[in-house]
């Protein structure tokens, strides 16, 4: 969570502000995809909602400082003003739980019998 976390922080970096926010968003949405890709199995919703929260924090504070106004002007443009956060994917619904008797990674079994 910390590599990602710092991932976020570097595509957000003040150092980018020149650079559009659809572009921003859209190497943030890249990363994430990935990211989730890769965690979605088990127990990782309460990491998905930590990451989530600190992309929305990051985005917010770039929209913020593009226009030179406080960290509350770039929280309202992000969740209220924009009906689906600039473009932001949305982590909920990715986790995929394993199921019993079934491959964990979606993977068959190379046996044709069942896991126990």
């Amino acid at each position: 969570m910390k590599r990602a976390r710092d991932k976020l922080r570097d595509l957000t970096d003040r150092r980018r502000l020149r650079v559009p926010i659809e572009e921003i968003v859209g190497e943030m949405n890249r990363y994430l995809r990935g990211w989730t890709g890769y965690f979605r199995f088990g127990n990782s919703t309460r990491h998905f909602d930590k990451v989530r929260n600190h992309a929305i924090e990051r985005l917010a504070l770039v929209v913020a400082k593009r226009h030179h106004r406080s960290r509350g002007y770039g929280w309202s443009v992000v969740c209220f003003q924009s009906p689906n956060r600039l473009g932001l994917i949305d982590l909920n619904g990715i986790v995929v739980a394993p199921r019993p008797f079934r491959a964990w990674r979606g993977r068959s079994n190379t046996g044709g019998e069942r896991l126990r």
